[in-house]
């Protein structure tokens, strides 16, 4: 992997920065893309760093146009920007679900169709894109999130077929539950008063409470680069805890109604 141009979006945080240290430390040259500075330990070893808003279509292809500019070339893309809400779909107004969306899937969108003709042209490329288990199942009171990464699986899948006669190829990362900042940074909807007020709290208390007794984010560094190393990569890697990453495929075996009645009861 030396020599490997790589960017990362959301790098100044939780995955972005783990993995980007561990391709660092492999002799990438690893470039950053995100609305914030890194810290000062990564931005002194990062290759280069690009400040935009992945909103900012305009912002983002003059981001991609600078890395070429800069490095010649773009080997692998890590679409890894992503923001969290918890709530309840009743009470996400359209201002909040339209904010999700932009960030978590029309970022990683823009991303992807800047950096396309690049890849093409250079005769192929690599790109990963970061999902979540959420995106296989439907998380309570992280309804709105589990929505957007629902679409960056069938995104990126239909990516998948359509960019591989380029020697493009395309992979998702589905993490389970992490240690990083993201439970942190999770914006909470007022539900005082709500209906949805008890039985939020105590599934959003669970999930939190699975998040910061996860798994550390090296480990997802530690998946990235497995699929980089691959030279026929999967579409499809599950990242996590043994429990997590066997309950999306248990699902088919147990049977919708068991295995929905479980997880109600595990976030109940």
């Amino acid at each position: 992997m030396k020599k490997r141009v790589i960017l990362i979006t959301g790098v100044s945080s939780g995955f972005g920065q783990a993995t980007a240290f561990a391709l660092l430390d492999r002799g990438c040259l690893v470039y950053g893309l995100s609305r914030s500075l890194p810290d000062e330990a990564l931005g002194k070893r990062l290759t280069g760093h690009f400040r935009a808003d992945l909103c900012d279509e305009k912002a983002v292809k003059t981001a991609i146009r600078a890395l070429i500019r800069q490095a010649g070339r773009v080997d692998v893309v890590i679409n890894n920007a992503g923001i969290g809400i918890g709530g309840s779909l009743e009470e996400t107004d359209d201002e909040t679900m339209h904010r999700i969306f932009e960030v978590n899937f029309h970022g990683m969108c823009r991303v992807c169709r800047a950096v396309l003709p690049y890849m093409r042209k250079q005769g192929g490329g690599r790109i990963l894109n970061v999902s979540s288990l959420g995106g296989r199942i439907g998380l309570p009171f992280q309804g709105a999130y589990s929505a957007t990464k629902y679409a960056v699986e069938g995104y990126t899948e239909a990516l998948y077929h359509e960019v591989k006669p380029f020697h493009i190829r395309v992979s998702l990362i589905e993490p389970g539950d992490f240690k990083t900042g993201f439970t942190a940074h999770r914006t909470h909807l007022s539900q005082k008063g709500s209906p949805y007020e008890a039985a939020g709290k105590r599934a959003l208390s669970r999930i939190e409470k699975d998040e910061q007794n996860g798994s550390e984010p090296e480990l997802f560094a530690e998946t990235i680069l497995r699929i980089l190393s691959s030279k026929n990569p999967a579409l499809r890697y599950r990242c996590g805890s043994l429990f997590q990453k066997l309950l999306t495929g248990l699902r088919p075996l147990m049977g919708e109604r068991m295995f929905l009645f479980l997880l109600g009861k595990y976030y109940a």
